[in-house]
């Protein structure tokens, strides 16, 4: 049998019959009959070279299509109407089976036709229904099932079958992967022939993604083969006949070590230099030595030369009078010479931070491989290049102040010959030009700092960041793992809490402290902990009922791991992202599926970001998840459960006006005329192409005909062509999708209304990608644990109290997709307010008083589509249910 092949037939005929919309599941979670079903035929194919092998049941062909098959409809009852209503009613009067022989012998013939089996005689057909139906059974009930089958042309080999298919059934409905571990060794018909195993882990975010991944690595290379994932778990399998054992704790970090070192790899120039006016170096960890001349040159890029000559007279003169006053000039400059030395001062900026940068990574407590011997080597070489007294001057600086940066750090530089830096033709480095002046800055800094790097002979932080992270996410390793004494470990806490209290607040490394984020108990001195800063978390300086209700408050402290979590995140994004898209199973996948929802994930992003760098030719277009209203229209009437992942990009696109389109030309003509001087010719000869005209050279560079990198740079910046979204995804447990904007229309729309269209997104995700979505702010806590539907309601109060869910149910979820949908496009003619119209319009009670509102309100003629949209609304659904 051909598993792909399998797989696809089985899920057009589930889907043919309704089952994607229809539960099989609810207990403490949803499943939907679709996943619970296609996931049991999934581990079935998952388990065959173990199961069938001749050392364990030897299943010929033809039994293991009895199995596939059996597997697809011993729930088959659940479809009906009467079982479906039942299982939706949180207090039902009667029990309703979904036991339902007829139905399951029906169905097996044109199933096996779905599926390409017709070569299966009724004899074989007939047991196949037998099978799906023993599982149900209670002790006596089943006699006339066994009798038959065996009259019919079976074999003591059926009960062998039904067995198999009732175990399998209770392993892929378990609850957890612990439940799913004991199902397997708690059945004799399970456990004589499958060695099973799990991983547990906390979830923290992304790290948990690639702690996910290490840890199946680790538990592959001995031998162990994945089938079932949960969202904090993995089940393995193995033939017990090979006796495996699990990975040790060292082998998970060395996997893990390997999964950070590749993430941290790439280029991080932007994220090391931080504000000008704040903390310079942000981020010591993730500093390579070998790069420190981009971070110099970058550092050189932070601000304009021209900034401080732009500013009012007023704040110029009172800058040069504290800079004359540094010189030793007592005299009060003219308006002429305050202009005059304002323009050197402005000219002189980006050297102030290139100096400002190789002081942070030259300080021993920003980077303590510096120590104190590279910090007393790093003055003795920049004294010799920039004279006694010079390195002292650098340290009396701190943040940046254009007139002491000036006196005490450009000043030395400017005063040294022309000959010394190698232009003996210029009397002083001051009279080279800026942009030459500032490479023989970074020059002659970077090569201080190279001697440096040398002579202390230590790696890199960012060479030892991967073990750090290593050692700090593996601790959300909970199996495999040696198990403490839990009530030990509990009270420990307790007391930890309890004596940290006092230093909520305050930085001491005689400190104890209780992580904000996770909860976490850590000591300073053991360098288990960091300072918290408004860089990788929001109000750091915010007072918490965790310290003491008096007395001073400065910045939080956060823990080692949650410090490593956020500098990941970033690493990977190379900013913070301003919201999260967050998939995971409903209750688990298996592996066939699970694979089919990365590559999915992946395609769609993926063609997403495409469409967003302009990849495509069509500018005409932007991406965007905040406007509901088209995303609805293009939705139309099409089921969306039906929809196919590559058509989310067309769905969540809009056109640009008219007018934004003909700016963005003129804008892009006016760039292209700057760059090559208005010279037709020069671009020409650039891009190796011919054009006619201005106009010709325009076309072509919106249809991504021109190679040209200025030009590409200048379609980049004019068209906007940047992606804003990202895909965190290692293993199917967990998806990130990191959001470069929150999910809005506008910045003044209110929270209510960025919380619905954040569900509408989450709603018709959820539906395509047959998994749980949340929709939330980086760092915002989710209940993942208890998470029981397609979608997580965000926490804003209005929004909870209109849906009356925390996670929107599987059976709610295409209702109110529909219905934020609606209102979503009666907000432009209803005449509220734009900043609330979603909500009010969604709460109006009885929706049918927007017919007035559309009329009196919007000015606008009701029209039969208005008519069909309120309809659609939430309350009209109520009043006539």
């Amino acid at each position: 049998m051909d598993r792909s092949d399998l797989l696809s037939k089985a899920m057009f005929w589930m889907q043919a019959r309704g089952w994607r919309h229809k539960l099989a599941k609810r207990r403490g979670y949803e499943q939907s009959l679709f996943e619970h079903s296609l996931i049991e035929l999934d581990v079935l194919i998952e388990l065959f070279p173990i199961l069938a092998g001749p050392r364990h049941y030897g299943l010929s062909e033809a039994e293991k299509k009895i199995l596939a098959v059996a597997v697809l409809v011993h729930d088959v009852g659940k479809e009906t109407e009467a079982w479906q209503a039942y299982i939706r009613d949180p207090k039902p009067d009667l029990w309703v089976s979904h036991v339902t022989s007829e139905l399951t012998r029906m169905v097996v013939p044109g199933l096996c036709t779905a599926l390409g089996l017709e070569e299966l005689g009724e004899p074989v057909q007939r047991i196949m229904a037998h099978c799906a139906e023993f599982h149900h059974s209670q002790p006596g009930r089943s006699d006339g099932a066994i009798i038959e089958a065996m009259l019919t042309g079976g074999s003591d080999r059926f009960l062998t079958l039904a067995y198999l298919v009732k175990g399998l059934d209770h392993l892929c409905s378990a609850a957890s992967a612990a439940e799913a571990e004991d199902v397997v060794v708690g059945d004799p018909e399970l456990s004589r022939h499958l060695k099973v195993a799990r991983h547990e882990v906390l979830m923290r975010g992304v790290s948990t993604t690639f702690l996910h991944h290490a840890t199946q690595t680790a538990f592959q290379q001995r031998g162990w083969k994945p089938f079932l994932y949960f969202s904090t778990a993995t089940v393995y399998a193995a033939d017990p006949t090979e006796a495996p054992t699990e990975p040790t704790a060292e082998e998970i970090r060395a996997a893990l070590k390997k999964e950070t070192d590749a993430a941290i790899a790439g280029d991080v120039t932007q994220l090391m230099v931080g504000s000008p006016t704040g903390n310079i170096l942000p981020k010591p960890d993730l500093f390579s030595f070998p790069e420190s001349r981009k971070y110099l040159q970058s550092a050189g890029k932070k601000i304009s030369p021209l900034s401080f000559a732009r500013k009012p007279l007023r704040a110029k003169r009172k800058v040069v009078e504290d800079y004359w006053k540094l010189k030793g000039r007592s005299a009060i400059p003219t308006d002429t010479q305050v202009e005059e030395e304002a323009g050197r001062i402005s000219v002189a900026q980006p050297e102030m931070l290139v100096f400002k940068f190789f002081k942070a990574m030259m300080d021993p407590e920003k980077v303590e491989a510096i120590s104190a011997d590279g910090a007393a080597l790093a003055r003795k070489l920049y004294e010799q290049s920039f004279g006694r007294g010079s390195w002292a001057a650098l340290q009396s600086t701190s943040t940046i102040m254009p007139a002491k940066d000036m006196a005490r750090t450009v000043d030395y530089f400017w005063a040294l010959l022309g000959s010394a830096v190698g232009r003996p033709q210029n009397e002083t480095v001051e009279t080279i030009h800026p942009d030459e002046r500032q490479e023989i800055l970074i020059n002659l800094l970077d090569g201080i700092a190279q001697q440096v790097f040398t002579a202390i002979d230590k790696p890199s932080p960012r060479a030892a960041l991967s073990q750090k992270m290593a050692e700090a996410f593996s601790g959300d390793l909970l199996k495999p793992t040696a198990v403490g004494n839990v009530q030990a470990l509990a009270q420990k806490q307790l007391d930890h809490y309890a004596r940290s209290k006092p230093f909520a607040g305050k930085e001491s490394a005689k400190g104890i402290y209780f992580c904000p984020i996770c909860n976490a108990p850590f000591d300073l001195k053991k360098k288990e902990g960091i300072k918290a800063s408004a860089d990788f978390i929001d109000n750091p300086q915010t007072h918490t009922n965790r310290g003491v209700a008096y007395g001073s408050f400065g910045y939080i402290m956060v823990c080692a791991s949650c410090y490593y979590e956020r500098l990941l995140l970033q690493t990977l994004l190379g900013s913070r992202p301003a919201e999260m898209i967050t998939l995971l199973p409903r209750l688990n996948l298996g592996p066939g599926k699970g694979k089919q929802l990365i590559r999915k994930v992946r395609e769609w992003t993926e063609t997403a970001k495409a469409q967003m760098r302009g990849d495509t030719g069509n500018l005409e277009s932007g991406f965007s998840f905040g406007f509901t209203d088209q995303a609805a229209r293009h939705l139309g009437e099409r089921d969306p459960f039906s929809l196919e992942p590559e058509e989310l990009p067309s769905i969540f696109s809009y056109r640009f006006t008219t007018d934004t389109q003909k700016k963005r030309r003129q804008e892009a003509m006016k760039r292209l005329k700057e760059e090559f001087d208005e010279d037709l010719n020069a671009l020409k000869i650039a891009c190796e192409q011919s054009f006619a005209t201005w106009e010709e050279a325009v076309q072509a560079l919106i249809d991504n005909r021109i190679d040209q990198q200025d030009c590409r740079a200048i379609r980049r910046e004019v068209f906007r062509l940047y992606e804003t979204i990202h895909l965190i995804c290692q293993t199917p447990n967990l998806i990130f999708i990191p959001l470069s904007y929150e999910v809005a229309v506008g910045n003044d729309e209110s929270e209510t209304s960025k919380g619905l269209r954040r569900l509408y997104v989450a709603l018709l995700l959820s539906l395509v990608f047959d998994a749980s979505v949340a929709i939330h702010k980086e760092g915002d806590p989710v209940d993942f644990q208890g998470k029981a539907g397609a979608a997580y309601v965000p926490p804003v109060p209005a929004v909870r109290s209109l849906v009356e869910y925390d996670w929107l149910p599987i059976t709610e979820a295409k209702q109110w997709l529909v219905a934020i949908g609606a209102a979503s496009q009666l907000v432009r003619d209803s005449g509220l307010p734009a900043r609330s119209a979603l909500y009010q319009i969604l709460a109006a009670d009885p929706p049918e008083k927007m017919a007035r509102r559309i009329e009196e309100g919007g000015g606008k003629n009701l029209t039969a589509h208005h008519l069909r949209l309120i309809e659609r609304l939430p309350g009209f659904h109520a009043i006539r249910s």
